[in-house]
């Protein structure tokens, strides 16, 4: 259900929603106890071993922002429910989900990561370091969380999938596959709640676009994680794809992080989530700053749109044949 705000329009209640999320649910679940089982990794390389202590560590930072977006959400709504019930219902579906079922399969993520991180031979977590990466996610508008959490979904997405392609042990192929499945529909729901937010009126276009500009910017966008000069201030929340250079030899290797084919799919699957949130198609850098920047001035779409297609136009156009004037 990813056009959420259609359904409530159509006649759908909040008690809709949720059995639909509760029985998609339901058909996907995984058990690592299932999946695992006996069995244990046979070819573990040390990209496998690297992919794994990096991994663990990422998915124990999910925690604290699944509690955020539940608590705030269900906050939110509770201030919204005479002024905008229609914004009220969707923050309630999406804290619920939160709640419910992210917070659970990443849960499973955790374990699954931290079981084949022992058989890897490494050493487990430290208390410290599970304390440490459960700080609180930053305060902030809903609707950009909600776009900050599918970017982050999506660097999880092709960092698994790398693994899975590239790792010769069937045991953690079929584990980063499956985990990977799943955040391929995380961030199908992050993207579903943020064009809901916008479509009901809670918050502007212009808080998605900013979200997803601030994560692709050449200059040192969230894509670039741990290679960038200069990190993001986090009060104490850890972002660890801000960390995989870290680690002594386990460090992820430019290939897998940065390298042309992986960064290229991070950044086209930004793009793709600015059009199935706002119906803004962009296709480059370039064409989402000129829609972000747009967003500023108006938050109609269709002005959104024709800002981005006029400065794709005259881009295209030779510098000396602009203006109608041919300089040989």
């Amino acid at each position: 259900m990813t056009d959420i705000v259609k359904e409530l329009r159509a006649g759908a209640t909040i008690s809709d929603v949720l059995r639909v999320q509760q029985s998609y649910h339901e058909q996907r679940r995984w058990g690592t106890d299932a999946v695992i089982g006996g069995r244990r990794l046979t070819n573990a390389h040390h990209a496998d071993r690297a992919a794994l202590y990096h991994s663990s560590r990422a998915e124990l930072t999910t925690q604290p922002a699944g509690l955020r977006l539940a608590v705030d959400g269900v906050k939110l709504a509770n201030e919204l429910r005479d002024s905008n019930p229609l914004g009220s219902q969707v923050l309630h579906i999406a804290a619920a989900w939160s709640a419910r079922y992210w917070l659970e399969e990443e849960a499973h993520h955790e374990i699954a990561f931290g079981r084949l991180l022992d058989m890897a031979g490494l050493d487990e977590i430290s208390t410290d370091e599970v304390v440490h990466c459960r700080n609180p996610l930053p305060a902030d508008n809903y609707a950009r969380i909600c776009v900050l959490q599918a970017c982050v979904e999506i660097e999880a997405c092709v960092s698994y999938d790398w693994v899975s392609r590239n790792s010769q042990d069937p045991l953690l192929k079929e584990v980063f596959r499956t985990v990977m499945k799943d955040e391929v529909q995380h961030r199908t729901y992050f993207v579903s709640f943020a064009k809901a937010l916008v479509d009901s009126g809670v918050y502007p276009i212009k808080d998605v676009l900013s979200m997803a500009y601030s994560w692709v910017r050449p200059d040192g966008g969230e894509t670039l994680g741990g290679t960038r000069s200069a990190q993001t201030e986090r009060d104490g929340h850890v972002n660890w794809w801000e960390h995989t250079r870290e680690g002594g030899d386990l460090a992820i290797g430019h290939e897998a992080l940065i390298g042309e084919a992986v960064h290229r799919k991070k950044v086209t699957s930004v793009f793709a989530l600015v059009r199935e949130a706002t119906g803004i198609q962009t296709e480059s850098y370039e064409d989402l700053k000129r829609a972000y920047f747009a967003s500023l001035r108006t938050n109609d779409v269709d002005r959104i749109r024709s800002a981005v297609r006029a400065g794709a136009e005259k881009e295209a156009v030779p510098a000396g044949q602009r203006g109608g004037v041919h300089r040989e």
